[in-house]
């Protein structure tokens, strides 16, 4: 009987130590590089309070990145930036955004601890104020301008000396709580509002259709010169854009000894994507004069669409690339103007 009693007990004990251990990794996501996060931001303040915590430790390299309205970057410790880093921060692991990486796929969502010895980029404004803070080894940034710091644990206020028997004499009264530290509120928002100009040179492809002969269909026409386009354009936001251009090109001469001179002159609204910090995509759909003189005259509205794409430089300059359409209109004549396509090359200046 004694035996199975300490069988029985031998089972409680591994259960309930099977049980703390549950406990002790419970809501503990950890990625491929070893870094950890936990599922709320008090289980995390909790390990670097008990000095459990494990802190991120960044894996890629970038150098630091000016943004809109920071003029400097300075190198120094979280700890550096206000007493409430004391401790470091607990985080919220967001993914890549602003031109920069955060963290791994496995942490999003999870809330980090982050060392008070941790190398950051300190951004500042014209005035010398820190506006933004990164990560140094990578220039990740955090889920806001600044990471949230864990809480620092505030003494308690010195006891009330007990009054004095000898004599009546006013008791003195406590010393005051010291108020605890906020951390510095930072709203700087990120500007990406900005006019520019562009230039592009490249061809033109231009189509004219011919009317049959004596019955029989003929085929159309088309012939590919020189041109150039230009424009000036406005970045509303992140997405969505506007452009005014113009297009020039060669005299073309076609097969049926038909010449003619084309330009156009529009407004299109720009739509893109950022493929990386450096390169974007975006898409344009507008509409623009064209205006055909020579032997064949004739002026048309028509509908442009076409895709562009910039890889910048520096700041202010990239190389830009355009391809667009000028799409056909009907008409009922037996000769008459069709599709023109221009596709170049060039350079665009961001007035930042």
């Amino acid at each position: 009987m004694s035996h199975v009693l300490h069988r029985v007990a031998l089972a409680s004990a591994l259960a309930t130590l099977a049980s703390v251990a549950a406990a002790a990794t419970a809501g503990v996501t950890t990625d491929h590089d070893g870094n950890t996060g936990y599922a709320t931001p008090e289980a995390c303040d909790a390990a670097i309070q008990s000095g459990k915590a494990k802190f991120y430790k960044p894996q890629t390299k970038q150098k630091p990145k000016l943004q809109a309205g920071e003029v400097s970057v300075t190198p120094m410790l979280l700890k550096d930036l206000s007493p409430s880093y004391a401790k470091g921060a607990c985080d919220k692991g967001v993914a890549t955004a602003r031109g920069r990486g955060g963290v791994s796929k496995a942490l999003q969502g999870k809330w980090i601890p982050f060392s008070p010895a941790m190398e950051i980029n300190g951004y500042k404004d014209k005035d010398g104020k820190v506006v933004r803070v990164t990560m140094r080894q990578c220039d990740n940034h955090f889920s806001d301008l600044l990471p949230r710091p864990a809480p620092v644990a505030v003494p308690a206020p010195a006891p009330a000396p007990a009054p004095v028997v000898v004599a009546p004499a006013p008791v003195p009264a406590p010393a005051p709580a010291p108020a605890p530290v906020a951390a510095p509120v930072l709203k700087a928002a990120e500007v990406i509002t900005f006019p520019y100009v562009f230039g592009t040179l490249g061809a033109q492809r231009d189509l004219i259709s011919n009317g049959p002969v004596a019955g029989i269909a003929q085929h159309d026409d088309h012939d590919t010169k020189l041109a150039l386009q230009g424009g000036v354009g406005y970045q509303i936001d992140k997405l969505w854009g506007a452009e005014a251009f113009a297009q020039f090109g060669r005299g073309h001469d076609f097969e049926n000894h038909v010449e003619s001179k084309v330009r156009a002159l529009g407004l299109r609204a720009t739509a893109g994507t950022d493929l990386s910090e450096t390169t974007r995509l975006f898409g344009k759909l507008g509409i623009a004069s064209v205006k055909h003189t020579g032997d064949v005259e004739g002026s048309q509205t028509r509908p442009t669409l076409g895709l562009g794409l910039t890889h910048a430089f520096s700041k202010n300059l990239a190389l830009r690339g355009d391809l667009d359409l000028f799409l056909k209109k009907s008409s009922d004549e037996a000769m008459h103007w069709k599709d023109l396509v221009y596709l170049g090359v060039g350079v665009q200046y961001n007035f930042k």
